[in-house]
């Protein structure tokens, strides 16, 4: 949970700021998925705090180096989708968040064609 954790985190962070509506959303967007259902809010904003402290002293690239290693490929896709969820709620993708999420898709190891799969159904789930 803290490696699918971390790449949320990095996600929101990778424009430079992190606004109370991205903390909200990545709260919202974890708490949906099945590694994170037993945890309560406060479990979740400690699993969140300990992350963004990680991504704070080390940054962006060590730590998702280290959810490369801690996730399964079916989880790395999990937490492609995560990211880019969290990228594309606003519907601005800023060059920093661009670079972010096509950094994460060769750090993971998702083929391009997976990629397109999953930021197409983002597009669709946040037309609405």
């Amino acid at each position: 949970p803290e490696a699918l954790a971390a790449v949320a985190v990095a996600a929101v962070a990778s424009d430079g700021n992190i606004s109370p509506e991205e903390v909200q959303r990545t709260v919202i967007n974890l708490s949906t998925i099945q590694l994170f259902r037993s945890y309560d809010l406060r479990d979740l904003g400690n699993t969140l705090n300990k992350v963004a402290g990680l991504l704070r002293r080390r940054g962006p690239a060590p730590l998702i180096e280290a959810v490369k290693v801690a996730l399964s490929q079916e989880h790395r896709e999990t937490a492609f989708f995560v990211a880019a969820d969290l990228v594309l709620a606003d519907g601005v993708v800023e060059a920093e968040e661009k670079k972010f999420l096509e950094e994460l898709q060769r750090t993971l190891q998702i083929d391009d064609a997976t990629a397109l799969k999953i930021v197409d159904v983002v597009l669709i789930k946040n037309r609405a």
